[in-house]
């Protein structure tokens, strides 16, 4: 039939001197999304796309008599094809086991519909300030590769545009999906305006996964390095171990996190997090070096009482019990007070500064 009447493949439908752009019909359904990688900004997607639109020079209503409703074929070699594209895809392929997984209905008025398997690589500009309580806005737009807006123009479904599979969240474990928008858009180039459509959708990241393995191992950490105020300022083994584990122990989390991200120039709410305890660990190592310090320190000069009783030996210069530097004198003023009263401010200093973070923390960026 398609011989008969002099189809051919390689000119749209209505192409003559007033012919009208066609009106591609679109819908998706989106089977699963997954492979989300906040390094390279993008996540993979498998759908269904479907399109269709009028090809009278395929109508057979007429030609046929007793003809079915619509004819069903599996190879599109022969017929006109829209030339879609994704925009913002990376890499993609058809699925072809054990059959190309491609459809190809024509109806007794032309109306051709399209149907096939995709799986897609696509890019998603990320934004990552509140990682990992952030909420991510990603899209899939599509267009025609070769033919403007004056050829063809793209409508979504206006029923169903957008269909999900029903397990579509098992796919997504670490996100769930918010809202989401189909919107219809113009591509400027050199060559002419092109019709396109988008397809906009939120993700918001699950918190449970981070709060197991970050915040409250962080926080337990932190806490391990207050058990060094409870130590006796002699015991300087026990806490320089204590106290130089734990920040290892932060800076390695750190380093394992910050592989999975991109280099970015703001500050995320991750780098915040794990900066302000690396912080408390290290102010409360340098808290330990004071104390012991304080504590160890000898006298820069000999007590008056030996003085008053003639107990300096003859032939020392008294310039050798008198401090020369400034430091020493500054440090004399802090003789009086003991190493141990420091750690038993600290015991209650540190708790409540790491609180006031907390809350300062969970307030800007939940």
């Amino acid at each position: 039939m398609m011989e008969e009447n002099g189809y051919n493949k390689r000119i749209r439908p209505d192409f003559n001197e007033d012919g009208e752009p066609v009106h591609v019909d679109v819908d998706f359904f989106l089977r699963s999304i997954s492979n989300f990688n906040e390094l390279n900004m993008e996540y993979s997607a498998q759908i269904t796309l479907r399109q269709s639109w009028i090809d009278e020079r395929l109508a057979f209503k007429d030609e046929i008599p007793n003809s079915p409703e619509y004819f069903a074929l599996n190879d599109d070699s022969k017929l006109w094809i829209v030339d879609s594209f994704f925009r913002n895809e990376k890499n993609g392929h058809r699925h072809m086991i054990d059959k190309p997984n491609m459809l190809v209905r024509i109806y007794k008025d032309g109306k051709v519909v399209y149907s096939v398997r995709l799986t897609l690589v696509l890019s998603c500009p990320m934004y990552l300030q509140k990682y990992p309580m952030d909420v991510q806005e990603c899209y899939i737009d599509m267009a025609s590769y070769g033919y403007t807006k004056d050829d063809i123009i793209y409508h979504w479904n206006k029923e169903t545009p957008v269909q999900f599979r029903d397990e579509l969240t098992k796919s997504l474990p670490q996100f769930e999906l918010e809202e989401y928008s189909t919107t219809t858009c113009e591509s400027f180039t050199k060559l002419g305006n092109f019709s396109c459509l988008r397809f906009e959708f939120s993700l918001k990241r699950k918190f449970g996964y981070y709060l197991l393995h970050l915040f409250i191992p962080s926080i337990m950490l932190v806490m391990v390095s207050w058990i060094s105020f409870y130590l006796d300022p002699n015991a300087v083994p026990g806490r320089v171990t204590l106290g130089t584990v734990t920040l290892l122990t932060l800076i390695a989390n750190s380093n394992g996190i910050s592989s999975k991200l991109p280099p970015v120039s703001y500050i995320k709410a991750i780098d915040v997090w794990i900066l302000f305890c690396v912080l408390f660990v290290f102010i409360a190592l340098i808290e330990f070096a004071v104390t012991c310090f304080l504590y160890n320190r000898k006298p820069s000069y000999l007590p008056l009482e030996k003085i008053s009783e003639g107990k300096v030996e003859e032939g020392n210069d008294i310039n050798d019990e008198i401090p020369k530097k400034c430091s020493d004198r500054l440090l004399d003023r802090f003789s009086g007070m003991k190493a141990k009263e420091i750690d038993s401010t600290s015991r209650l200093l540190f708790p409540v500064c790491f609180l006031i973070f907390n809350v300062f923390f969970w307030s800007f960026y939940s």
